[in-house]
C-alpha cells in the first residue's frame, strides 16, 4: 500500500471524538434501566451500549486491514448539517501563539501541545476524600474545572474531545452498524456513514444547536443551554464541584460550542474500552516512547469491561528510566483517581495490560492478543477527499503492529526494567493504599465488580512483594492484612454474575451488608465455630437475605432493588459465580502468625535493607523488624526494637560510634539532573564508581552517601 504523507493533509481539518459503534437497532428502544441511555435510544434509534469494533472481514473495501495508513474513512464536506465543529488546523501544524500549557514560539505541533496540556493538569484533592484527582484548564479566560465524575474510558474520550474541539482539530473513531451492516463513523462531522450521510436519527448538530464562539468574550456572562444542562450519563454522574448536577451541566460549563456538549453526551453513553483497543482508533507503541496523552488499557477478556488509564505525567529522571503517572475513573462513575509513579508501576507491568500470560477466555488467547497495553491516538488526516486515522511519520519508529504479539507481550517486562525502581517498604505502602482505595469504593458501591477485581489485583501485588522480599506466603499475608469485608465482597466472574451490571448500589446498602456479615460471625463465635462469610452476590433467591436483614434493622427503605444499569447478557443467570483462582484463601484457613518468644539480647544474624543500611538482630526500620537475618512485617515482630532507623539507608546498632566517612578515592560523576556525586556515592538507582555510573548499589563498596533528587549530588 502506498505510504501516505502528512503533506497530503487538507487545509481544512476537523476534530472531535468519534465513536465506534457496533449495533444500530431498529427504532424500537431496548429497556436498559438507565434513563439516560433510554433517552438517547429514543432520540437516535441506537439502543446499544459499549458498541463493538468493525468485525474482521468487514473492513473498508480495498483495505481489509489496519496498518500505519489506517483504513479508508468517510467522504464528507466541511460545513454539512451533521457537523459538530469545523476543522481549522492539522495536528502537524506549528503555530507561534501561546496556549493552555505552552508559551509563544514553542516550536511544538498540536500533538505535542496536547501531550503538554495533559501533563500540565493541576493535582487536587479527590472529592471522595481519598487520594487526588486533577483540574482541567480551558481556553476560555480563567475558567478551569475539577475533573467530572466518569467511567474509566470516558476520561480518555472526554480529554481528547475537549482539546480537539477547542482548537479546531480533526478527530474521529469508527465502529460497526450491525443493522445496516456498514461501517459507522463519528467525530467532528457528527454520526455518519462512509458516504457522509447522517446515521439513524442522530442530530444534525450544526443546524440544531448553538455555537457561541465568536460572540463571547472573557468577562461576559457565560452562555448556558438549559436542555444540555439537564442531561445525565447515569444516576452516578453527579459532579460535586457543580453542586451535584450531572455531566450535561459540566459540558455546558466547558463548551462554548454547545454542539460539542450534545455530542459528548452521546459519545460517552455509547463507547467503552472495547472501542479504544480497536486498532482502527489507537495503535500500540513501544514502552520507551510513553508520554502524557497516551493511554494504558487493561483487557483480561475479549468481552465485558476492561480498564482505561490515561497517562497524565511522564518524566525521564535519568537516561533509560521513566516515571509515569496515570488517572482513571471507575464503574460506577467516580472522579478520576490520580496514581503517582510508585502506584502506577504495577499497572504497566501487569500481564493484563497486554502481557504474555494466558487470558481469562477459554480459547487459550494471551493477554497480548486482546489489544491491551500502552496505546496512542491515531491522527485524523484527509486524503483524496476521505478521512483516515493515520500513524504520523513522527510516531512510526515507536509503532508496533497489532499482530506482533511477541513485541506486544514483551512490554510489561520492559516496563519492569525502565520504570524507576521502588524500595520494598514503599511498594508495600503503595499496595496497601491501593487495597484500601478499592475498599472505600466498595463501601460506597458494594455491587462494583471492577473494584473487587482491582482490590484483588493489588493483593496479588502484595503477595509478590511479601514473597520476594520477606519469604512470606499468601496465607500469612492474608492473616495480617485481610479484613472481613474482603471476603464479603469477594471477586465475581463478570460474565456470569448479574451483580456486575448493577451500578446503583449505595453506601447505606454496604452498611446493611457488612452488618449482616458481622452478625453472622458473632453467631458463629458464640457456637465456637468458624464460618466462611457469605459473599454478597445474586443467589438463587436474588438478594433476599440482605433485604430481610435490612427489614430487621428497620432500613428496608434504604435497600435499592437490582437494576440493569448497563447491558447485561448475564441478567438471567440463576446465581452469580465467585472467582476461584485469584488467591483469596478461605476465611477459616488463614494462618495466624505464631507469637515469637521474647529473645535474649541481640545475638542473631543482621539484615540488609533494600536502601543500603544494615540492621542488627531486632533492629527496626519504619515498618519492619530484623529477626535473626529475616525481615518481618511490623516493628515488634520478635520483641522490643533494639534500635530504630527509618530511612533504611544507615541501618542501626552496627556501630554505636559512627566513624568519619572515608575520603573518596576516584573520579566523581556528574548527574544528568545537575548534581555531582563523589566516588562510591549513590543516586537512588545508580552508584558512581571512579567517574562511571553503575546501575544499582554496592558496585564499588557501600554507598558513601545517597541523594534522591540527582540535583544536589553528594560527597559524604
Amino acid at each position: 500500500m502506498l505510504r501516505l504523507s502528512v503533506h497530503f493533509y487538507s487545509p481544512t481539518r476537523l476534530f472531535f471524538l468519534a465513536l465506534t459503534i457496533a449495533a444500530l437497532t431498529s427504532s424500537a428502544c431496548a429497556t436498559s434501566d438507565n434513563p439516560a441511555l433510554d433517552e438517547a435510544c429514543a432520540e437516535t434509534g441506537l439502543c446499544e451500549q459499549l458498541l463493538e469494533p468493525v468485525p474482521e472481514g468487514e473492513r473498508a473495501a480495498g483495505d481489509g486491514k489496519t496498518d500505519l495508513d489506517g483504513e479508508r474513512g468517510p467522504r464528507v464536506a466541511a460545513g454539512v448539517s451533521s457537523e459538530v465543529w469545523g476543522v481549522t488546523r492539522d495536528w502537524d501544524d506549528i503555530e507561534s501563539a501561546p496556549g493552555l500549557a505552552w508559551g509563544a514560539d514553542s516550536g511544538l505541533d498540536w500533538e505535542e501541545k496536547y501531550d503538554l496540556w495533559i501533563g500540565s493538569m493541576e493535582r487536587i484533592p479527590n472529592h471522595s476524600g481519598y487520594g487526588e484527582s486533577f483540574r482541567i484548564t480551558t481556553p476560555h479566560g480563567n475558567r478551569a474545572f475539577d475533573a467530572p465524575t466518569l467511567e474509566c474510558a470516558e476520561v480518555a474520550l472526554l480529554l481528547r474531545t475537549m482539546f480537539a474541539s477547542w482548537h479546531g482539530l480533526p478527530f474521529f473513531m469508527q465502529g460497526w452498524d450491525s443493522n445496516s451492516r456498514q461501517t459507522l463513523f463519528a467525530g467532528h462531522f457528527g454520526f455518519i456513514n462512509s458516504s457522509g450521510g447522517i446515521v439513524g436519527r442522530f442530530p444534525a448538530f450544526r443546524e440544531r444547536y448553538r455555537d457561541y464562539r465568536g460572540s463571547w468574550e472573557p468577562g461576559d456572562a457565560w452562555p448556558s443551554d438549559p436542555v444540555l444542562r439537564s442531561y445525565r450519563l447515569g444516576q452516578d454522574d453527579a459532579v460535586p464541584s457543580l453542586g451535584g448536577l450531572g455531566a450535561g451541566a459540566y459540558f455546558d460549563e466547558i463548551f462554548l460550542n454547545k454542539r460539542v456538549g450534545y455530542f459528548a453526551r452521546l459519545l460517552l453513553l455509547y463507547f467503552g474500552s472495547v472501542n479504544l483497543v480497536d486498532e482502527a482508533n489507537m495503535f500500540h507503541i513501544q514502552p520507551e516512547a510513553t508520554r502524557a496523552g497516551d493511554v494504558l488499557l487493561k483487557r483480561w477478556q475479549r468481552r465485558g469491561i476492561g480498564h482505561v488509564m490515561p497517562v497524565m505525567r511522564h518524566r525521564i529522571p535519568v537516561e533509560g528510566r521513566l516515571e509515569l503517572s496515570i488517572a482513571s475513573g471507575s464503574m460506577p462513575r467516580k472522579q478520576p483517581l490520580w496514581e503517582a509513579p510508585a502506584s502506577a508501576r504495577g499497572s504497566f507491568t501487569a500481564d493484563t495490560t497486554g502481557g504474555p500470560g494466558e487470558s481469562w477466555d477459554d480459547d487459550g488467547a494471551t493477554f497480548a492478543e486482546l489489544g491491551g497495553g500502552i496505546r496512542r491516538w491515531r491522527t485524523a488526516v484527509l486524503v483524496g477527499g476521505r478521512w483516515r486515522n493515520y500513524v504520523r511519520e513522527a510516531d512510526e519508529e515507536f509503532y508496533i503492529s497489532n499482530t506482533d504479539f511477541d513485541a506486544i507481550g514483551a512490554r510489561p517486562g520492559r516496563f519492569e526494567e525502565i520504570l524507576t525502581s521502588v524500595s520494598a517498604d514503599d511498594q508495600l505502602v503503595v499496595a496497601l493504599q491501593q487495597i484500601e482505595a478499592q475498599r472505600r469504593h466498595l463501601r460506597m458501591y458494594p455491587a462494583s465488580c471492577a473494584a473487587r477485581t482491582r482490590r484483588e489485583d493489588a493483593f496479588q501485588t502484595l503477595y509478590e512483594i511479601e514473597n520476594d522480599n520477606f519469604g512470606r506466603t499468601p496465607a500469612e499475608v492474608d492473616a495480617d492484612y485481610r479484613m472481613l469485608e474482603d471476603y464479603v465482597f469477594a471477586e465475581l466472574e463478570y460474565e456470569s454474575s448479574r451483580t456486575c451490571c448493577w451500578n446503583s448500589s449505595t453506601a447505606a446498602m454496604a452498611e446493611i451488608i457488612l452488618d449482616f456479615a458481622e452478625e453472622e460471625q458473632a453467631e458463629a463465635l458464640v457456637s465456637g465455630m468458624c464460618v466462611q462469610p457469605t459473599v454478597f452476590r445474586a443467589e438463587s433467591e436474588g438478594f433476599e437475605r440482605w433485604l430481610q436483614h435490612a427489614r430487621t434493622l428497620g432500613r428496608s427503605a434504604e435497600w435499592v432493588e437490582w437494576s440493569e444499569d448497563e447491558p447485561c447478557a448475564q441478567r438471567d443467570v440463576p446465581e452469580d459465580s465467585i472467582a476461584e483462582d485469584r488467591g483469596l484463601g478461605g476465611y477459616c484457613e488463614t494462618v495466624e502468625p505464631e507469637p515469637e518468644p521474647e529473645p535474649e539480647p541481640p545475638s542473631g544474624e543482621s539484615c540488609e535493607h533494600s536502601n543500603g543500611g544494615v540492621y542488627i538482630d531486632r533492629g527496626c526500620s519504619g515498618s519492619y523488624q530484623c529477626c535473626d537475618g529475616l525481615w518481618r512485617s511490623g516493628a515488634g515482630s520478635c520483641g522490643e526494637c533494639a534500635c530504630v532507623e527509618t530511612t533504611g539507608r544507615e541501618g542501626c546498632g552496627i556501630d554505636d560510634e559512627p566513624s568519619e566517612p572515608p575520603v573518596p578515592v576516584g573520579d566523581s560523576c556528574g548527574h544528568s539532573l545537575g548534581g555531582t556525586f563523589a566516588h562510591t556515592a549513590c543516586s537512588p538507582s545508580y552508584q558512581c564508581c571512579d567517574g562511571t555510573w553503575k546501575r544499582g548499589h554496592d558496585h564499588c563498596g557501600v554507598c558513601l552517601c545517597v541523594e534522591e533528587t540527582g540535583r544536589v549530588g553528594c560527597s559524604g
